[in-house]
């Protein structure tokens, strides 16, 4: 699978992995430390709406239940009125602890497991009614009591639940709180228990084996919450316990103890009072002030961790900022010095390296240093790269300045040939020019218009040469020269011109700045016409104004060209290419190009209708004006009283060779103009000017050959098509090639070349 990933795409993955991985490890410690963070900052929340008022219910339903057994065991003959006041203070003191533990805030600071404990306390609390029904109904002590043990014993595992904390020492000093207020409930109910059966004044067995346990529980209980306490803590609580009334109270267990079950315990209720009391008392100061140590001691552990979950935080984003900068700078620059190295090779491949060609081939002068400057991009590897191109655009401008200096010394051994041969061949066509004028012989006039032919065509190659050069062409013309003959200029230049059909052409001239590079151009493309079509088929050539000029169409019928071939062939001749040694069977087509190119001419092939190719040639109109602005005054009367017409637009070389012959130049250029008549019957000159080539009526012409007088019949040719041009006359030959060198002078007198610009005077 082929990699379209680019190298800034490759650099920010490369970089982008880490950096992942170091957000996530970032992400992981902050989500460690959060919740530890936040479960401290709800401590105080929880103690405030769940410990304390948990705390007020506990004590008010212990005082509730100390005064429902006192009244049970007095055979509820006393302590009513005090146990009903007990009852509205616990249900005041559960409706807080309901009402602020479901509250928002306490919602949200808690934990799953408080709240699961909650909702077990709100459930047991619900039985606090039975207890008092099963009281009121005169039910015994022992059953309200166990009933309270059970609501109250409950209720401990919400202060079970929130002493827990992530926080190790909150969570210990936290437990410790939650263990004394376990030995204060044991306390409790030993105090209920001593208070039944004091009352009652039977200590029982039972009574004796629950007082033990208790008693038991709670001196085991006390030392080991002092355990969990902090070191100030543990020193309070020493004291306390080696206080005269925890003492007091001690010796009265003691004494209970050691009595006998089924008598007297030994202690009257009112001593049990006077200890008691005071020793609960110190015990429920002491858990409130650890509860408050450990509530601030939660804040200030919150307050610490989120400093420190704000210092790595903060730590850890700069360091994931710091890396993100760090790995764009880092692929910025890399990206950046590939991107500069891309940038010149692609500047020296598109733009540096075709302006020094372009501007070595116009002539200018090169600095190699200059073209290529060399880049700076380090000593690294990208540096080394950079380095190496440096070496490859020298070498690459140096070598196009010497191709260009190979170029230039191949396109002035080109012009120089060129030159030499134009000289020789504009020489050749003047002594042939000489020679037709004092030569009156038919056969010595055929061969004469055959050589002269023969060396047109070597004229036109010779021009290819200097087009090649990038020269223009020495033949020029002062004044504009009708598209007409134009146009038979560029037949004249063709091999097959036999075959060339010269149909209706408009009026209109070709200025004279033009006139040679117009009919090189159209020759090349009457050239190519012939060359690829058929030997029995003619090529026709059109032309007429049109708004934006004059437009020439040569159409042949040959084999054709695909689509491809056309658009590649329209391609070239709207963008004339570089010339290319190794492609010179195109030639023509870059000759014609450049011609286009020079002029502004657009040059366009298309498929033709009859399976060939027509060639459209439009002239621009800055190249085109008007045909009566090119005759000199005289000219109309002069061709009116001419009999020899000159060659009109549908008739020049509009004969077939003979017999399926191919067509030879010489021999076309020789057949009498009489032939040519009978052939392509030809109108007498009428009256007034003639124009364009306009055909005229021929006395006779529509009747039969027996019916003609013999004047009109000598006049039109009577001897069939196939009569040989040796059966005429030579004073018939004579009086025709005379015509013909008549009108060949008047052509070129109409369209005279420039002055001084060493031309054979527009020939052809």
């Amino acid at each position: 699978m082929k990699n379209r990933w680019s190298v800034r795409a490759k650099i920010t993955a490369m970089m982008t992995v880490p950096l992942v991985m170091l957000v996530a490890l970032w992400l992981f410690a902050v989500s460690i430390t959060l919740p530890s963070a936040l479960d401290l900052r709800g401590a105080a929340t929880i103690a405030d709406r769940v410990g304390e008022p948990g705390e007020a219910m506990v004590v008010a339903l212990q005082s509730e239940r100390q005064l429902t057994g006192a009244y049970l065991s007095s055979g509820r003959k006393s302590g009513q009125q005090a146990m009903l006041e007990a009852r509205k203070k616990s249900d005041e003191a559960v409706a807080a602890f309901k009402r602020l533990s479901s509250s928002g805030p306490a919602k949200d600071a808690s934990s799953d497991e408080l709240v699961l404990a909650l909702d077990t306390t709100y459930k047991a609390l619900e039985g606090v009614a039975a207890v008092r029904q099963a009281a009121d109904a005169g039910g015994e002590p022992d059953g309200a009591r166990n009933g309270f043990n059970q609501i109250v014993m409950t209720t401990y595992g919400v202060f079970e639940s929130a002493a827990n904390h992530h926080d190790a020492d909150v969570a210990q000093e936290a437990r410790g709180a939650f263990v004394l207020s376990m030995a204060r409930e044991l306390l409790s109910q030993e105090d209920t228990l001593v208070g039944d059966f004091t009352t009652e004044g039977d200590f029982t067995v039972a009574d004796f084996a629950q007082l033990v346990t208790l008693v038991g529980q709670s001196r085991l209980i006390l030392p080991y919450a002092s355990t969990q306490l902090r070191a100030q803590q543990q020193v309070q609580y020493r004291q306390l316990a080696a206080g005269a009334q925890m003492k007091a109270l001690q010796d009265l267990e003691d004494r209970m103890m050691a009595a006998s079950p089924g008598k007297s315990s030994g202690v009257e209720l009112a001593q049990w009072r006077a200890a008691f009391d005071p020793v609960n008392a110190q015990l429920a100061q002491f858990r409130s002030s650890v509860q408050r140590v450990n509530v601030r001691h939660a804040s200030e552990a919150s307050d610490r961790i989120v400093l420190q979950l704000v210092v790595a935080g903060v730590v850890g984003l700069l360091a994931v900022v710091a890396s993100v900068l760090l790995s764009v700078r880092t692929g910025r620059s890399v990206a950046r010095r590939l991107d500069g190295l891309r940038v010149a090779a692609r500047e020296l491949a598109e733009r540096r390296l075709p302006s020094v060609v372009s501007r070595l081939r116009m002539g200018s002068a090169v600095d190699v240093a200059a073209e290529a400057p060399p880049l700076r991009l380090g000593s690294d590897e990208i540096g080394q790269v950079a380095e190496a191109f440096n070496s490859v655009q020298r070498t690459a401008v140096a070598s196009a300045v010497d191709e260009a200096s190979v170029r230039q010394g191949m396109n002035e051994v080109f012009l120089n040939i060129a030159r030499r041969s134009q000289t020789l061949l504009h020489r050749q066509l003047s002594l042939l020019d000489g020679m037709e004028r004092r030569t009156s012989e038919p056969d010595d006039l055929a061969d004469l218009f055959r050589v002269d032919h023969l060396a047109t065509r070597m004229r036109r190659h010779a021009e290819d040469l200097v087009i090649l050069a990038g020269a223009t062409p020495g033949r020029g013309w002062r004044n504009p020269v009708p598209v007409i003959d134009v146009v038979r200029g560029a037949v004249s230049e063709v091999e097959d011109y036999a075959r060339v059909q010269v149909l209706q052409i408009g009026e209109g001239a070709v200025v004279g700045r033009a006139v040679g590079d117009v009919i090189h151009l159209l020759a090349e493309l009457l050239e190519n016409a012939t060359a690829y079509s058929p030997p029995h088929t003619r090529v026709q050539v059109t032309g007429q104004s049109v708004p934006n000029g004059f437009v020439v169409e040569v159409e042949d019928r040959g084999l054709g060209m695909t689509a491809e071939a056309v658009a590649e062939a329209n391609r070239r001749l709207a963008e004339p290419p570089d010339f290319d040694p190794a492609n010179s069977a195109r030639l023509g087509l870059f000759v014609v190009a450049q011609l286009a190119a020079r002029h502004r001419v657009k040059v366009m092939l298309r498929p033709s209708p009859f399976g060939g190719v027509t060639a459209v040639v439009l002239l621009p109109m800055d190249l085109v004006v008007a045909q009566s602005s090119v005759l000199p005054p005289g000219a109309a009367q002069e061709l009116k009283n001419t009999h020899e017409l000159p060659m009109v637009a549908a008739e020049p070389f509009s004969w077939l060779p003979e017999s399926g012959a191919e067509p030879s130049p010489g021999r076309a250029q020789a057949r009498p103009e009489a032939q040519r008549r009978r052939e392509v019957p030809r109108p007498e000159v009428a009256e007034g000017p003639v124009r364009g080539g306009l055909p005229r009526r021929v006395r006779q012409q529509s009747l039969a050959p027996q019916l003609q007088t013999e004047q009109s019949t000598a006049a039109a040719g009577v001897e069939g098509d196939d009569e040989p041009a040796s059966a005429r006359s030579p004073e018939q030959l004579r009086r025709m090639m005379s015509s013909f060198q008549a009108g060949t002078a008047r052509g070129r007198h109409a369209s005279g070349p420039a002055d001084g610009d060493g031309t054979d005077g527009g020939r052809r």
